[in-house]
């Protein structure tokens, strides 16, 4: 059976997103047809008959202090994209939005009325705004994608691990300094500023030996790309949810044990390091949980793209819909 066509129209540069390659693989049952319109979009990049995707980066909302020229220089050129996208019929939006959403706060008012939205970094202020988007999660990088065949845990021997930047203070310093206390047959590793980590692929390796991640919050989100390569990875992902994050982000039945604090994750590690069977059972369980949501996730975009809804009872309008993730 041939699969379905969708244009993805990228209104951002693809090659500074981490997301592409994910967002790609959820939409691997359709036949996609890329087109890039940065900075505006030419009509005749438009192919006729066919559900269209438009990716937007708020990106630039992650710089310290970005210049108002620049800012002023992607409103104009998005409001470009849009009128030309409206004028050719409906869309959809897939939103890598900064993680406080400040993009979404100028980007959404553009939007046509009822445009279906879909962004990471669930943020409850879009609860109660007119048009509810849905979220799914950043998701791994290209790397971790097919990983191959996964250690059990009761095979694996290290504890525990963490790899990324140390700030100042914060959940990083005090979940790392409590496991390396009580549990230094860990692996850590600490940069000192962002992007200044192992080896890409010491990285992954490192993690297929871990039985546990420490998966605490990015800059202000626990939506990471360490979490979702964890579990990639076959890890068993601790969490700590000090922000009433966690239940919108993985939905109410996740089975990723979660926290009120690092000292409760540290004790749970400690407990269970040594019961091999309930890990790989509780390992087992996140691979097949972690499967079921990647496909929900791709059938509701499915549905989304090429069932046709009211505008009035559109996905991003209506307070109906399911929370996927």
């Amino acid at each position: 059976m041939a699969q379905p066509p969708v244009q993805l129209i990228w209104g951002c540069d693809p090659q500074r997103q981490l997301e592409v390659a994910w967002l790609r693989s959820l939409l691997s049952g359709f036949t996609l047809r890329e087109s890039l319109a940065t900075p505006g979009l030419s009509e005749q990049c438009l192919l006729p008959s066919v559900p269209r995707i438009l990716v937007e980066s708020g990106l630039l909302r992650l710089e310290h202090a970005p210049a108002p020229a620049r800012l002023e220089q992607q409103r104009e050129a998005r409001a470009q994209r849009l009128a030309r996208l409206a004028a050719a019929g409906s869309f959809t939006l897939v939103h890598l939005s900064d993680e406080e959403g400040f993009d979404a706060d100028e980007l959404y008012p553009m939007l046509p009325h009822g445009t279906v939205i879909w962004r990471n970094f669930p943020h409850p202020r879009f609860a109660s705004a007119a048009s509810v988007p849905h979220s799914f999660p950043i998701g791994p990088r290209a790397e971790f994608l097919n990983p191959g065949p996964l250690l059990p845990s009761s095979h694996r021997p290290l504890p525990w691990a963490f790899m990324g930047t140390l700030w100042g203070s914060g959940s990083r310093r005090l979940a790392t300094a409590l496991f390396l206390r009580s549990l230094p047959q860990g692996f850590f590793f600490g940069g000192s500023h962002f992007g200044l980590g192992l080896p890409l692929p010491q990285y992954q390796a490192t993690l297929g030996q871990a039985v546990f991640a420490l998966c605490p919050e990015g800059d202000r989100h626990l939506d990471t790309f360490r979490l979702y390569e964890s579990l990639q990875m076959g890890c068993i992902p601790l969490l700590v949810d000090c922000g009433n994050q966690a239940a919108a982000l993985l939905g109410p039945n996740c089975p990723i044990p979660v926290f009120a604090c690092w000292h409760q994750a540290l004790a749970y590690a400690q407990v269970h390091r040594t019961q091999m069977a309930q890990l790989d059972a509780l390992q087992t369980k996140l691979q097949q949980w972690w499967r079921e949501r990647r496909q929900a996730l791709a059938a509701a975009l499915q549905d989304c793209l090429y069932t046709p809804i009211a505008p009035s009872s559109r996905c991003s309008g209506s307070r109906q819909q399911p929370s996927l993730f």
